[in-house]
Order: C-alpha cells, then sequence, then structure tokens
C-alpha cells in the first residue's frame, strides 16, 4: 500500500513542474529540423550552404536564388517510412507506418542587368515541410514498482480534499478545477472519480492500493501526426559576378496531434485495482517567424565560399487537450468499473516560444562539368530559447529548466555530385549533436542519402533516398509513473521532384 500525506507538496510547484516539463520537449520538437525538401537537396545531404542553384537551398543560405540562371519551379513529393524499436522494462516491439506528402513546391525569377554592377536579382518562393511529425509507438513490459495510480497520487499530492465537489456535473467539476486550481487538481479529480486512488479520512490522506510485487502488464502506445511547415519568402542580389547577398521572410507553421494512451494490468488477482486505461489527445497549432541573412562569394573558378545567419523562430501556440480514465477495481468478491471522460477541451495559451537561432558556414568545390563537393558546418544554441506563458504563470522556472538541460549543438552536411552529361549521381551524409546535455535523452543524428537527376530539355526529373537514425528515451509522464522507453527511431525517405525552366 502506497500513502502520501495530503500536505507534502504545495499546489504552485505541482503545476509548474507538468508545465516545465512539456515545454522542453516542445521545445526541442519544434527546434530541430528534419533533412527535407527538394529530391537533390536531400540527395546531397543539405550541403547547399555554398551552391544554390536548387529550390531548397534557398531556406539553407538566403543568397542563393541569384545562382539559378533561369526562372524555375518545381514540386516535390515524398514517401516517408518509420520503424521504431522500443525497449521497455525488458520488453522488446517494434512498429511500421509510412505516409505520403508534397513536401515542396517553390520557384525562383531571375532578373539580369549585365550593364550594372548589380548584375543579378532574384525574388523567390519556397514551402517545403520541415518536420514531419508522423510515427506511432508501442512498448509494453512488466513493471514492478508503478503504475498509473503513482501518476494519479503525486498529482493528488498537496490537494485538500475538499477542493472536490463529487456532487457537481463531471463536465462542470472538472472544467472548473482545470480553470482554477490547474492541471493537478483535474488529474487528481479523474483517479478520485474513477477509482485509481481514494482518499482515507481517519488518516487525512490519499491512497493507493494496487498490488505491484506480482508486477503489472503495461502497455503504452503515443502515436503523432502532423508537421511543421516552411514558407520562405526570398531576395538576393549579386554584385560584380563575385559577392552575392540575400534575405529570407520565414513563415512557420506547427498541426501536431497526439493520441497517448497507457493500460495497466494487474498480474495479482487479488489486487484491490485489477486494471486501469488512461488516455489523452493533444492538439497543438500555431505559427512563427524567423529571419536569414545570407552571403555567397566565389573566391575562384573552383572554390565557393558561405556564410548565413537564422534568427530565432518566434511562435505564438496554443494547446488543446482531452483525458479519459477506466478502471476496474476489486469491491469484496465483484469487480467494478469506474469510468470518467469529460466532455471538456481544455485550452492552454496562447503562449509564446523562442526556438533557437543557428550560425553557419560553408565551402564547396565546383568541378565544372564533373561536378562538386560541398560542406556545412553550423551550431545552434537551444540553451537560448525560451518561453513567456503569457497568463501571469511565472515563466521563470520553465526557462531556468531549458538552461539547465539543454545547450549548444553543432551540425554538419556533406554531399556531393558527379556528372555525365545530363545523368548526375549524388550522395551526402549528415550529423547534428544531441541538444540536451544529458545525451541519453536524444542521441547524436545521423544519415545518408543516395540519388539520381536527368535533365532534359527544360525539365528535369530528380530522385533520392535518405535514412536516418537516432535513439530517444520517451518518458510516460512526469510524476508519478516516469519510467522511460528506449527508441531506437530509423527513418526512410523516396522523395521526386520536377523542376521546370522557363
Amino acid at each position: 500500500m502506497k500513502k502520501i500525506s495530503s500536505l507534502c507538496f504545495i499546489l504552485f510547484v505541482v503545476i509548474s513542474n507538468n508545465v516545465q516539463a512539456q515545454t522542453l520537449e516542445e521545445i526541442v520538437r519544434y527546434s530541430t529540423e528534419q533533412l527535407n525538401g527538394s529530391a537533390r537537396y536531400q540527395a546531397m545531404g543539405g550541403a547547399f550552404g555554398a551552391l544554390g542553384g536548387d529550390l531548397s537551398s534557398l531556406t539553407n543560405n538566403p543568397a542563393a536564388s541569384s545562382v539559378f540562371s533561369y526562372n524555375e519551379a518545381g514540386i516535390s513529393m515524398a514517401v516517408t517510412s518509420n520503424k521504431l524499436n522500443a525497449n521497455y522494462l525488458n520488453g522488446s516491439s517494434s512498429t511500421d507506418d509510412s505516409n505520403f506528402d508534397v513536401n515542396q513546391l517553390g520557384f525562383v525569377l531571375v532578373f539580369s542587368s549585365p550593364a550594372s554592377k548589380w548584375d543579378k536579382l532574384a525574388f523567390g518562393f519556397n514551402a517545403q515541410t520541415q518536420n514531419n511529425f508522423n510515427k506511432n509507438l508501442y512498448a509494453r513490459g512488466d513493471n514492478f514498482n508503478s503504475g498509473l495510480e503513482d501518476y494519479f497520487l503525486q498529482n493528488a499530492s498537496g490537494i485538500p480534499y475538499d477542493t472536490f465537489d463529487f456532487n457537481n456535473s463531471v463536465d462542470n467539476e472538472y472544467a472548473y478545477l482545470g480553470a482554477n486550481n490547474g492541471f493537478a487538481a483535474q488529474q487528481a479529480y479523474l483517479g478520485l472519480y474513477a477509482g485509481a486512488i481514494y482518499y482515507n479520512d481517519v488518516n487525512n490522506e490519499y491512497v493507493a492500493d494496487g498490488f505491484v510485487l506480482d508486477g503489472i502488464d503495461q502497455i503504452h502506445q503515443r502515436n503523432a501526426q502532423g508537421g511543421q511547415q516552411l514558407y520562405t519568402l526570398n531576395f538576393s542580389g549579386r554584385y560584380m559576378k563575385k559577392l552575392t547577398l540575400g534575405l529570407n521572410i520565414n513563415i512557420h507553421s506547427i498541426d501536431y496531434s497526439e493520441y497517448r494512451a497507457t493500460q495497466d494490468n494487474y498480474l495479482d488477482n487479488n489486487s484491490p485495482l485489477q486494471k486501469a486505461n488512461f488516455t489523452q489527445d493533444l492538439n497543438t497549432f500555431g505559427t512563427g517567424v524567423s529571419f536569414q541573412l545570407g552571403a555567397l562569394y566565389k573566391a575562384s573558378d573552383i572554390l565557393r565560399l558561405g556564410f548565413s545567419l537564422t534568427s530565432p523562430t518566434y511562435y505564438e501556440l496554443e494547446d488543446e487537450y482531452t483525458q479519459s480514465l477506466e478502471v476496474y477495481y476489486l469491491e469484496g468478491d465483484t469487480v467494478k468499473r469506474g469510468f470518467i471522460n469529460p466532455n471538456v477541451i481544455n485550452v492552454v495559451g496562447p503562449y509564446n516560444v523562442k526556438t533557437a537561432g543557428k550560425a553557419q558556414a560553408s565551402m564547396a568545390l565546383v568541378l565544372g562539368k564533373a561536378g562538386l563537393l560541398s560542406f556545412d558546418y553550423g551550431v545552434k544554441d537551444y540553451a537560448s530559447a525560451t518561453v513567456d506563458l503569457r497568463d501571469g504563470s511565472d515563466s521563470s522556472f520553465v526557462n531556468n529548466d531549458i538552461n539547465s538541460s539543454l545547450t549548444s549543438s553543432s551540425y554538419f552536411r556533406l554531399g556531393g555530385e558527379g556528372r555525365m552529361g545530363d545523368i548526375s549521381f549524388r550522395a551526402g551524409y549528415w550529423m547534428e549533436q544531441s541538444p540536451y546535455q544529458n545525451s541519453q535523452m536524444l542521441d547524436d543524428l545521423s544519415g545518408f542519402s543516395l540519388g539520381l537527376g536527368v535533365r532534359f530539355g527544360t525539365g528535369s526529373i530528380d530522385l533520392a533516398y535518405t535514412k536516418t537514425n537516432q535513439n530517444y528515451r520517451n518518458q510516460l509522464y512526469y510524476k508519478g509513473l516516469t519510467e522511460s522507453v528506449a527508441v531506437d527511431q530509423n527513418t526512410g525517405l523516396f522523395s521526386l521532384t520536377y523542376n521546370v525552366r522557363f
């Protein structure tokens, strides 16, 4: 039997710890960038910071548009496959899923002025997927330490029992608690109402009495959908055929949805708590803006140099979530069912998130008609991210956690292209360090790519395949049931791009 005094923690600590953990995960999710874009861009590992001449290269270095010799438009389609191998409490499982996406669309207009020192000006627009969130996680294992009851027990800790009005309707009470007492009070109410925990008025304490000695068969699902889109408005100009300068105005959009479910099945038939099933649906959406400055310099006929600065992205986000809890428990010799499913959509926000900016230096060797080699190196300071909750809450604890948990991260990209007439062969490799100070939370990201391109008349078709691997730990909840799932994620991406010059 587990007991926690109702006076252990004050309410403010309970609320702040929840927001703190959730926001840190959001910062990393929306600050990292997958390798997306045109097939040629992907096939060369995204190493276009000193090159240009590709529609997705506009998002890498704003000066890239003035490298185009002609007006150009293109569209890309991709099929993404994810395989997640999960290990949870010595139980292993895996999931596979795939999805289709029109992941890039853009154009560049080039204006030449041979009589001017600024001999070329360009205007471009590119829209592409920045992150694809679609993936399904399934984990199963036997837990001999904690269950969902511990999650509800920890949330109830410190909240006086008379806070809850069980004579009020479920919807009204759940909504009232969320608006006036916070997230933790809502969770405690769910657990008390359904019977996952109860209150002992004699000892003035909340109690959870599931038997864990024989273990809990625990199943956890976390299915995510949606994406992060990047819309780039680009301007650039070339000075005396040597120096090219560019500016990007970027609009970002986020549409993220997540279904999370945890099921506990107690293996001891005499356990007062027999089964619990907790589900949550979360939606996050919003928009942001960032700016980029870039430069390209033609040092010689062979050597190209590039540099770009990307500002932080300033987001305004809003969360919506719903919850339900089903419990089966023993009362005497009878198994009874407790169930609560408030018909309430909880709204959090709007709140502001500032993600990390980055600086990048690039170099490329252009070997005439034979091909080229390119290299990018960049740094992002994730610890500089901030959150403004905007609802009167103190944001300092969130930002302190960001500073203490995240760090600067460097990345590099390497790409090459060999040409045989109108046919091009491409390959790339890239690596990005973990943004966490504890890299066990999220390991370094690495990947490789291969591709092929064919030009015909004013058009071209490009194909690419990319493969990435990353290990991370997915913590079930941020209090009570805090075990983590070790995940090995392998992502494959097939891309097809059609471009036309005019």
